[in-house]
C-alpha cells in the first residue's frame, strides 16, 4: 500500500507542475492558460459553441463567456447563431483571429511535438498507453 501512496503522490505533483508549465508558456504569449484552451478548441473545431468549450475543457460557462467577449472586442472571434438551434450561437475566428490562432496553436503543437520527439517513440508510445488505461480505470470509479 505504501507504494500505491508514494505513486499518487508522485503523480499529483506532475499533473500540477504539466498545468503550471502550460500556463507558464500562456503567459509567455500573453496569453491566459484558459485563453490558451478556448484558442486550442478554435483551431481543433473551426467553429463551436461556448457550451462545447466549457464541456471540452471543464471550464466554468462564465470564465468562457468573458474570454469570448474579450476575443470580440479584439476582433479575433464572431458570434453567429447556429442554423440548427437558433438558441446557440458558434464562436467563429475571424481571418485576423484564425492567424493569429493557428501561430500560437502551431507554435505550442511544434513544442510538444519536439518534445515526443526527444522522448522517443517507444516512451512517447508508452506513455499514451499508460494515462489512457489509468484514465480509463479512473472513469470506471465513477
Amino acid at each position: 500500500m505504501e507504494w500505491i501512496k508514494k505513486q499518487h503522490r508522485l503523480y499529483d505533483v506532475l499533473w500540477r507542475e504539466t498545468n503550471a508549465i502550460y500556463e507558464v508558456w500562456a503567459k509567455r504569449h500573453g496569453l491566459s492558460y484558459c485563453e490558451l484552451l478556448v484558442f486550442l478548441s478554435l483551431s481543433e473545431r473551426g467553429e463551436c459553441t461556448q457550451k462545447k468549450i466549457c464541456e471540452q475543457w471543464q471550464l466554468p460557462k462564465q470564465t468562457v463567456n468573458t474570454i469570448v467577449k474579450g476575443l470580440m472586442e479584439r476582433g479575433t472571434v464572431v458570434l453567429e447563431t447556429l442554423q440548427e438551434d437558433r438558441r446557440n450561437k458558434a464562436v467563429l475566428l475571424t481571418a485576423e483571429g484564425r492567424a493569429y490562432v493557428e501561430q500560437i496553436v502551431n507554435e505550442l503543437y511544434a513544442h510538444e511535438y519536439s518534445v515526443l520527439e526527444r522522448m522517443g517513440r517507444e516512451r512517447a508510445e508508452a506513455l499514451m498507453e499508460n494515462m489512457a488505461l489509468y484514465n480509463r480505470l479512473l472513469r470506471e470509479v465513477e
